[in-house]
């Protein structure tokens, strides 16, 4: 192998270099994930179901209730996948927002375009009313917060947005302390 031929490993290496998130940020994304997860009502994960495909839908009502049967025919669906969400333990509660924020990543994805494997702050400021105006605002908080506890390349960003936006922020969540005025900005933009 030639001295400037770059392997499969070391290009690898270099995108896990590139994607390190800070362990204080992933301490902080998971008690985000904990607490937006205890925020969620039936009806939130009512949206959220209605935004999955069946087979989707179905696997995500199995994966908490234990049963085959399509959760669109079911009543109550939402209150009872939501009770028993907030009952799981942390990983398994990451593994059901992540199955859940299908939909809702599909959007991101459809807004932000190339953007979407790593968007600035200013990228999920810019897409954040479509996003809104398509998923209940808890479901983007369990998403977002989702992304910050896996330590994703948005991560950073994402942890801002819950952090400032008064939409997505919950009353008991510290102000974000990177300097980056995110909390002016989105005061100013208005609820």
């Amino acid at each position: 192998m030639a001295e400037d031929e770059v392997t499969v490993d070391d290009e690898v290496a270099a995108e896990e270099d590139e994607y390190v998130v800070d362990d204080a940020v992933l301490e902080q994304g998971v008690r985000l994930l904990g607490e937006s997860v205890q925020e969620l009502s039936g009806e939130d994960v009512d949206r959220l179901l209605r935004g999955l495909p069946a087979p989707a839908a179905t696997e995500a009502a199995k994966d908490l209730l234990g049963n085959k049967l399509d959760p669109r025919r079911l009543k109550n669906v939402g209150s009872l996948m939501a009770g028993t969400l907030r009952k799981r333990p942390l990983a398994r509660q990451a593994m059901a927002v992540e199955r859940l924020s299908t939909g809702i990543f599909a959007t991101f994805e459809s807004e932000l375009g190339d953007r979407f494997e790593n968007p600035s702050l200013d990228d999920l400021r810019e897409v954040l009313d479509a996003v809104l105006a398509e998923h209940p605002a808890a479901g983007v908080r369990c998403t977002l917060s989702w992304v910050v506890a896996q330590g994703m390349p948005a991560a950073e960003a994402a942890r801002d947005v819950l952090l400032s936006d008064a939409r997505l922020r919950l009353p008991d969540w510290p102000e974000p302390s990177n300097g980056t005025g995110a909390t002016e900005a989105s005061d100013a933009a208005g609820p």
